[in-house]
């Protein structure tokens, strides 16, 4: 059994007197007996009542009021500057995507420049792993004559044409490498439907780049073998492309027209809906002529403002935003019985940090309930500094709150000791020794949380845990083990070097459950399996007595462990006050 362990040091009763009663509403001749002004606190239904009504008729007033005497220009130009950001952003991926190849081409002819040699198909294979997915390079002997040494030879951008070998139409980017050579890169129509799809920002936007107002280079949606290329024709006319609303783009259909303000685009109707597209030409650079742009269904745009119903939508979404807020008024008033509830809750499970401090309220009978309730939170939290919170809240779970609860199971223990503090504490002043052991026992005690163990007592400079109980843990042994672990990982890592651990882990069978009086009852474990993991922790003076941290487990517990798990055997171990020697192994 566990007599020969030393017993945990009887505390000092605590008189727990009853705080003092919370501040309460005072009557108004309480009030004016004390000389206090009056404070007038509406019962509920009351203060609901008014609040509820005079926030409808405020709100809804205004909201209709402000409708009314709106602007369209104000709509207009959020939608204006929406188009803006949109279409910025299209330019510059285009604009990039062209500076950026022309930057690799001129650095192609830079490298070929410096080898002096020319360049392969080797050097071909090299330079199109940074290209664009489908582009090939050709070399072609280049027309006599170069740029200056000191400049950058620029390169060209061709048409889109036909080309043998491809099933798009395909555009060149050509740079003479001044060395006779000429490297001609070939781009494809795909990779222009790449580039197209990634200017989109969300699925509502249907991207498109056109070469020419009839000429089309990507459209997302539509297929890619609408896009295939012929001698004759090698891009396909947008008005043939009918699998999207925008074959009709260009076209005057009755409620189509070009839409106002500092974008350009226009509003048409195609399929029995609406569409709004914007775009811009390029009147410079290698896509002169293009235009880019987004579709979007005129509804998911801003067709609403062509509406004549608008006032009339306003007025009611008044209504309906008046009555929500009227809702969420009631929901703040009665915020106050939520949050107490909230912190009830975190009470009964002892979560004193959780268990908000209710405020003062101008409501009486919340008021009187949230100052008692914030005495009752002050009060438990007292106890519970003397109390194993997590003990008591996994019996409440556990449904073991009886006065009697013992039974046989097989657990695992734990037993840490600070080696040396005896004489460490000697040199310390009573505070400097209280701060160097709280900072000891709250490292262990994170471990031991973190693994879901429970912490038995602290025994002077040590600390007894155990696995098992009171919630059923069939991993038991793993659970402690990876807290000795964690433990020694923060020892480690914490670079207190005078903070030596001793640590002792044995599985066995122990006797758990409430032991004492009903006057003063303290729910342990007992068993000769105590005994042992004190042992064990003992015998680690023996083994490694410089170690930071010396873990020994014994075979019931390594017995346990998932398999792969590694430890350090030491054999058989003759511990102190034991008939039989225990096989015992080094963990940490």
């Amino acid at each position: 059994m566990a007599q020969d362990i030393l017993p945990q040091g009887s505390e000092p009763e605590r008189s727990a007197s009853n705080p003092s009663n919370p501040q309460v509403l005072l009557h108004e001749a309480d009030s004016k007996q004390q000389g206090r002004p009056r404070q007038i606190r509406l019962p509920v239904g009351v203060a609901l009542g008014l609040v509820f009504s005079l926030l409808l008729v405020i709100i809804c007033g205004s909201i209709i009021a402000y409708v009314a005497s709106s602007d369209r220009r104000i709509s207009l130009r959020l939608l204006n500057e929406q188009s803006r950001a949109v279409l910025k952003s299209n330019e510059t991926v285009l604009h990039g995507f062209f500076k950026r190849q022309e930057q690799l081409f001129q650095s192609f002819a830079g490298h070929a420049s410096l080898t002096g040699r020319d360049l392969s198909d080797k050097d071909l294979a090299s330079y199109s792993r940074v290209l664009p997915q489908d582009v090939k390079l050709e070399l072609r002997r280049a027309a006599p004559g170069r740029e200056t040494e000191d400049v950058l030879p620029l390169p060209t951008w061709s048409q889109f044409r036909f080309k043998e070998g491809y099933s798009t139409a395909v555009t060149g980017l050509e740079i003479n490498l001044g060395n006779g050579q000429l490297l001609i890169g070939y781009f494809p129509q795909t990779v222009f439907a790449r580039l197209v799809r990634d200017m989109a920002w969300d699925d509502d936007q249907q991207n498109f780049l056109l070469k020419d107002r009839n000429t089309a280079i990507a459209i997302i949606g539509v297929a890619e073998g609408r896009f295939a290329a012929s001698r004759s024709k090698p891009l396909p006319d947008l008005a043939g492309l009918t699998g999207s609303p925008l074959h009709l783009l260009w076209q005057d259909p009755e409620g189509g027209h070009t839409m106002g303000g500092d974008v350009q685009g226009r509003l048409f109707p195609a399929g029995g809906r609406m569409y709004t597209a914007i775009y811009t030409e390029f009147s410079d650079g290698p896509a002169q002529g293009w235009i880019v742009g987004t579709l979007y269904r005129a509804a998911d745009f801003g067709a609403v403002l062509d509406q004549t119903w608008a006032v009339l939508y306003a007025a009611l979404a008044a209504l309906v935003v008046g009555a929500i807020l009227s809702f969420l008024v009631g929901r703040t008033l009665g915020r106050p019985l939520s949050r107490l509830a909230t912190s009830a809750a975190e009470l009964r499970k002892l979560n004193f940090e959780a268990a908000e401090r209710l405020p003062r309220s101008r409501l009486a009978e919340l008021d009187d309930v949230n100052q008692a309730f914030n005495g009752s939170v002050g009060a438990l939290n007292a106890f519970a500094k003397y109390v194993p919170r997590q003990l008591v809240s996994r019996l409440i779970e556990e449904g073991m709150t009886s006065s009697r609860n013992i039974e046989l199971r097989e657990m695992t223990i734990v037993f840490t000791d600070l080696a040396g503090f005896t004489g460490k504490a000697s040199h310390l002043t009573a505070e400097q020794t209280a701060s160097y052991l709280n900072t000891y026992f709250e490292t262990v005690s994170e471990a031991i949380a973190e693994n879901e163990g429970t912490i038995d007592k602290f025994l002077g400079d040590g600390v007894m845990a155990f696995w098992g109980a009171p919630s059923d843990q069939p991993d038991h042994a793993a659970l402690a083990v990876a807290a000795v672990k964690s433990l020694a990982e923060r020892l480690e890592q914490s670079g207190k070097r005078d903070m030596r651990v001793r640590i002792g882990v044995h599985t066995g069978k122990v006797v758990v459950g409430d032991i004492g009086t009903p006057s003063r009852m303290n729910y342990t474990v007992i068993g000769d399996a105590v005994n042992v993991a004190a042992r064990l922790q003992e015998y680690g003076k023996h083994i490694d007595p410089d170690a930071t941290v010396i873990a020994l487990a014994s075979a019931h517990t390594i017995g346990q462990m998932p398999d792969g798990f590694g430890g350090t055997s030491l054999g058989q171990v003759q511990l102190r006050g034991r008939d039989e020697p225990l096989g015992v192994f080094r963990i940490a």
